[in-house]
């Protein structure tokens, strides 16, 4: 069966789907994305991801049009169905570009950017890794970079990192700033429990994940203060229990950073959070 594809507000199939060579994402990595989980046709959490890419292409002078969120859904239900996703698990990607008018290397305002709307099944971690854990590796290499509170197509660094970690024995990369304190992982942010208080560490840079946003806004409503923390590895393997989110994994433990295990003393951000993320997101 052929897979479908939109690209400029058209589906096409995949084979018929075409992109310039000197499109400035393809040229330069000019552009940005989202990744979303879609739950038996339903994405999760649509509006916050819509936000946060349509905030970053201002910030980078690309045009987005804001289309109303039901014109959105609409897309998505399409590609998805287009597919045949729509029973099971997805991962939609919306990628936008600067497009094609401007070939020199600046960011002049763009007008006319490229939008792509795909959709692929999608298969989590096993159920022993969420009762088990993800194993973390330390990335050598830092990082201190206004590019990292963005979820731009220019991703070699991430992608690096997480080869590393899977050249290594793990499943994760640690992302380290600067100064040696804890960012984020290589596709997740961080959560942290010590003497029964939540923490997340402190980053200049990093991705502002829509799973961490929704986790922190579920603890608070649950009563759980979150607290912003700097934080080295060190204060990680003394954690209580140490947790890992993002849009597709959703809410995952962390079982060893570097081949040191962890301590598991408890489930606290675990048992909060771990319902039905479908019947979360209509009331978030």
């Amino acid at each position: 069966m052929e897979e479908y594809i939109y690209v400029n507000n058209t589906l096409v199939p995949i084979s018929e789907a075409r992109i310039s060579p000197l499109d400035r994402g393809f040229l330069y990595g000019d552009g940005l994305f989202e990744t979303i989980r879609v739950n038996r046709g339903r994405p999760l959490f649509l509006k916050d991801h819509l936000e946060r890419i349509e905030s970053s292409c201002s910030a980078f002078n690309i045009c987005l049009d804001v289309d109303p969120i039901e014109d959105w859904y609409e897309k998505i239900e399409r590609v998805i169905a287009a597919n045949n996703l729509g029973d099971g698990l997805a991962a939609v990607k919306i990628l936008v570009t600067r497009g094609t008018d401007f070939p020199e290397p600046r960011l002049p305002k763009s007008q006319k950017p490229t939008v792509i709307i795909y959709a692929r099944s999608y298969n989590p971690p096993s159920s022993e890794k969420y009762n088990k854990g993800l194993k973390l590796i330390t990335f050598p290499h830092r990082r201190h970079t206004k590019l990292a509170d963005y979820k731009s197509l220019n991703y070699l660094f991430y992608l690096a990192a997480k080869e590393w970690a899977v050249g290594k024995g793990g499943d994760e990369a640690l992302i380290l700033n600067g100064d040696g304190t804890v960012s984020e992982g290589s596709t997740t942010n961080i959560f942290y429990v010590k003497d029964g208080k939540v923490y997340k560490p402190i980053s200049a840079h990093y991705l502002r994940g829509i799973m961490e946003k929704q986790v922190i806004k579920f603890l608070e409503t649950a009563g759980v203060e979150v607290k912003e923390k700097e934080t080295y590895i060190e204060g990680l393997l003394e954690a209580d229990e140490l947790f890992l989110t993002n849009s597709l994994v959703e809410v995952i433990p962390a079982y060893s950073i570097d081949g040191k295990v962890l301590s598991r003393k408890g489930n606290t951000i675990r048992e909060l959070v771990e319902m039905d993320w479908g019947r979360i997101a209509n009331c978030l």
